[in-house]
């Protein structure tokens, strides 16, 4: 029985895989998805280097390894701010390092988890619209107001779902939290408040 390296070099006896060869066939990104995004999608950009010319975000979850702020006027609001202020504004994944004259490092603060009140209490906080810094960005605002003007519809189970959970509970929505048969989803209390009050009203 012939060995694997042998079946290859029968298959295509000429043919060598070389890196020149294997970089022919590094796939490119075809945009298919929104129309916006596609008529101002340079491709011989990478996806990195398209999301950040047209204002997106390549991902929610942030860069692993960190990001070095170079925008000089962030630079110059976060050294306007207390280290404790600064410090109160990181999120569990992001940490500040503080370094002397010489570039050694003497202190790392890391940004701590949000408690469970915490995080209601930002559910329930008006978020003030953050200005669009891209035309790109305006027009995908512009038609997603679009589309959320057409009002959501509402299944007859959801309906029922709510009606169970307030015939239980009144308006404890502690208690509903942590009901894990009502609640599957785990949605938070300010979660829970929002839907309910929708889906009764």
């Amino acid at each position: 029985m012939a060995t694997v390296r042998k079946r290859r070099t029968t298959k295509a006896p000429s043919r060598k895989v070389t890196r020149k060869n294997a970089n022919k066939h590094k796939k490119k990104v075809n945009v298919i998805g929104n129309k916006i995004i596609r008529e101002n999608w340079d491709k011989k950009a990478t996806l990195r280097q398209n999301y950040a010319r047209l204002g997106l975000l390549p991902s929610l979850n942030g860069v692993t390894g960190g990001i070095e702020v170079k925008d000089e006027a962030e630079v110059e609001e976060n050294e306007q701010m207390t280290l404790e202020e600064l410090a109160e504004t990181l999120t569990e994944e992001q940490g500040i390092i503080q370094r002397d004259d010489d570039g050694n490092i003497i202190n790392i603060i890391v940004g701590k988890a949000k408690t469970k009140e915490e995080i209601d209490e930002m559910m329930e906080r008006d978020v003030e619209p953050v200005k669009a810094k891209t035309d790109v960005v305006r027009a995908l605002e512009a038609q997603a107001a679009n589309v959320l003007k057409k009002e959501r519809y509402q299944s007859e189970g959801e309906v029922v779902w709510a009606a169970q959970l307030v015939e239980k509970y009144g308006d404890n929505y502690e208690k509903m939290f942590w009901d894990r048969k009502l609640n599957p989803n785990q949605q938070t209390v300010a979660q829970l408040k929002k839907r309910i009050s929708a889906l009764l009203s």
